[in-house]
């Protein structure tokens, strides 16, 4: 996990490098609400998945053939899906050079096979635990 996030930064750190100051202000306006709105959904689902192992809802999950855990982890993965397919769609519309799409493109790759292979591996473990 770390070694993806390791390469998954400094692939978009070389894609930062092919903007003018002007793209990469544009990049900051266009994408403030979204970084706001990302967090707020994020925690969310966090908040939501501790409620539910804490009050008893993870019982009543089970008990109808619901993994709250899994269910956890499917949600993280279609939260990092979707953000991500979001961003580029946005970056493309916004005009930014190819090659910057593609260093982008690249990162968030990487970084999704990180995540993914970090909650698999967690899946795998608390399932042990019970």
């Amino acid at each position: 996990m770390i070694t993806t996030i390791i390469v998954s930064k400094i692939l978009s750190e070389k894609g930062l490098k092919t903007l003018t100051n002007e793209e990469k202000g544009m990049l900051i306006s266009n994408f403030s609400k979204t970084r706001m709105a990302s967090v707020i959904i994020l925690m969310s689902i966090v908040v939501i998945y501790l409620a539910a192992m804490y009050s008893g809802a993870s019982v009543w999950l089970s008990n109808h053939n619901i993994d709250p855990t899994l269910s956890y982890f499917v949600l993280i993965a279609l939260y990092i899906v979707i953000l991500s397919s979001y961003t580029l769609k946005k970056q493309r519309e916004m005009g930014l050079p190819k090659s910057y799409l593609d260093a982008q493109l690249k990162s968030q790759i990487v970084r999704f096979v990180g995540i993914v292979s970090l909650c698999i591996g967690m899946y795998f473990y608390f399932r042990t635990l019970n």
